[in-house]
Order: C-alpha cells, then sequence, then structure tokens
C-alpha cells in the first residue's frame, strides 16, 4: 500500500507519441510546459506535443483570484471549475501561465530587474565626462504587477556644464483576466538640457497581455493621462505649470534568444485632448547579452521627441549608448 498511494496521487502528462509521463506539474508557459516526472526530474515538454494532462492540484490561473480544479483536458482544451463549482473552458494553447495554487500562495513575491552604467571620458585636447546609469525592478505578488525605473545623466564637457536627467517612474499593473490588466502609471522628470525643471505624468489605463513568460513579452496599453511641466526658464514655453489631460498609448516588447542575447523596445505616446499640435513620445530600443552569470552588455538607442518644445530647445533628441550591467 505504501508502494502503490504515492502513484495514485501523482498526475499523469500524456504526448501525442503515446508515452504517459507519472508526476505532477511545474508550471504551464505560453510555449510549453514544465513537468517533474518520478524517474527523470524536471522536464520542458512543448505544448504542441502534449495530448492531455492530469492532475489533482488546484491549479492558479491569470486573472483568477480563487484556486481551480482541472476536470480534464481533451482536444487541446482545458475544462476548470472555479467559484465553487461553476465550469469554464480555455483553450490550453493559449494558457500563458498557470501553476499549483499552493505554489502559488506560498511563494508569491517574484522580484527581478538589471541595473546598467556608461560613461564617456576624455582628457586632453578634448575634456568630457558622460555618466549615463539606470536601474529597473519588476516585483510580482499574485496578480500584481510593481515596475519601477529610474535613470540618471549627466553630461559635463567645454561646451555644456553639468546638464543633469534625473528620471523616476512607477507603473502598477492588475492582471484580473487571463490576458486583460487594469494599468496605472506615474513618472517625474527633471532634464535641464530641454529646460525642464519637473515634469509630472499620472494616469489610468487598460491594457492587453499578448503573452508573458520568461523568454518573451508583449503587452499594449492605453488610458487618460495627467501632466504638469515647470520650467528652468519660463519665458521660453508658455505651458510652464499648467496641467493638461492626454491620452496615453504604451507598447513593450521583449524577447531572449536560445543562445543568450536579449532584444527589447518599448515606446510611449502622449497626446494632448486640448491641442492637437501639443504630443510627444519616447521609445527604447535595445540588446542585452550575457559575458557572464548575471553580468551583460547593453546597447541601447533612446529616441524622444516633443512637438512643441521649449524655444531654442530642439524637438528631438536621440542617443546611442554602450555599457555594462547586471540582471537578476
Amino acid at each position: 500500500m505504501a508502494l502503490v498511494a504515492p502513484l495514485a496521487d501523482a498526475g499523469v502528462l500524456s504526448l501525442t507519441n503515446g508515452d504517459r509521463v507519472h508526476g505532477e506539474l511545474v508550471v504551464v508557459e505560453r510555449d510549453h510546459v514544465v513537468w517533474k516526472s518520478e524517474t527523470f526530474g524536471d522536464i520542458t515538454v512543448e505544448k504542441g506535443k502534449i495530448l492531455s494532462l492530469e492532475t489533482d492540484k488546484d491549479l492558479k490561473i491569470a486573472g483568477r483570484e480563487e484556486p481551480c480544479a482541472l476536470a480534464g483536458h481533451r482536444r487541446q482544451q482545458w475544462e476548470l471549475y472555479c467559484d465553487e463549482g461553476s465550469g469554464w473552458v480555455m483553450d490550453f494553447p493559449a494558457i500563458d501561465h498557470a501553476e499549483p495554487y499552493i505554489n502559488f500562495v506560498g511563494d508569491p513575491i517574484i522580484f527581478r530587474g538589471n541595473v546598467a552604467a556608461s560613461g564617456v571620458f576624455e582628457d586632453g585636447n578634448r575634456e568630457r565626462e558622460d555618466w549615463d546609469v539606470s536601474a529597473n525592478f519588476d516585483v510580482r505578488n499574485g496578480d500584481f504587477h510593481h515596475l519601477i525605473g529610474t535613470q540618471y545623466q549627466n553630461q559635463n564637457s567645454a561646451d555644456v556644464t553639468n546638464l543633469e536627467k534625473y528620471r523616476l517612474s512607477y507603473d502598477l499593473r492588475w492582471i484580473f483576466a487571463e490576458k486583460w490588466f487594469a494599468a496605472g502609471n506615474s513618472a517625474f522628470l527633471h532634464e535641464e538640457a530641454r529646460n525642464i525643471d519637473l515634469s509630472s505624468t499620472m494616469g489610468l489605463g487598460l491594457g492587453f497581455l499578448f503573452f508573458d513568460t520568461d523568454k518573451s513579452a508583449f503587452s499594449i496599453q492605453g488610458g487618460v493621462n495627467s501632466l504638469r511641466e515647470d520650467f528652468i526658464d519660463p519665458s521660453l514655453n508658455d505651458k510652464s505649470g499648467k496641467r493638461y489631460a492626454a491620452g496615453r498609448t504604451a507598447w513593450d516588447f521583449r524577447y531572449k534568444f536560445d543562445l543568450g542575447p536579449e532584444v527589447y523596445y518599448n515606446q510611449e505616446l502622449l497626446q494632448s485632448l486640448d491641442s492637437s499640435e501639443d504630443y510627444q513620445s519616447n521609445a527604447e530600443i535595445g540588446v542585452r547579452t550575457p559575458l557572464v552569470k548575471g553580468i551583460l552588455m547593453e546597447v541601447k538607442y533612446a529616441w524622444q521627441y516633443d512637438n512643441t518644445p521649449s524655444l531654442e530647445s530642439a524637438k528631438e533628441d536621440t542617443k546611442m549608448t554602450v555599457g555594462v550591467g547586471y540582471s537578476w
């Protein structure tokens, strides 16, 4: 009896080639399932090779607060029962994330992030000192995602003296359905090169999560923001100190190749609801390449555009940086 009981409680993963693997579910991701085999330990199986999955463990499905029971897996569909017995069906290939509920409540906080720094230093015929330091944090607690970004830049040369830029942003996402999330965003910016003493942005919106795994992620969101810009020299811009509403659209993409490099692209567009000519956008595209474990090289291209900048300021700013960083 003692030898039979573990097998009776274990789950079964049935594959299209006829194999049956006894064990238990670790996690379902967008493209694959991680299964803990009784014989081989953790194995990763592509979803297309799975005929059915059986588990007696309650599951946590993204967007559902309560545990769900898997009643059946047939014809690429999951039959689930949540909310004290109400049943529903989900397409198995479309499930981006599912895990045993006991794992979800047992280790609810996931902390990820990266820091990067680059610099330009010259001495002799030309003297120059540029710093660009950034840090990004992704803190996940259940269906709530906290995204924190910081940036510091300093330019110092014979032509310019200590032109500084500070930026702090905080985004909150609440995943209330399998792919939908409510979003709150805020950002504070000080940028002397663009005559900005303090720019503050706060808004609410709705987003759609196409996929979000360790390998890749893509999301879009839209909403309404409240903006205010205070300028170092108010005489150069008639918007100084005025708060106005703007529509916001943003998208965020990243993809990690099997060999290690990761590419990312994010962009935000703000359009004033009072004036069609008043809009601005910023974007970043970059590549992170691992050097040794945790240490990476980052090449980043940043682009900013403000259609109604301060007088004597250009509408467009671009910057290419190459630096090193650390991710976890």
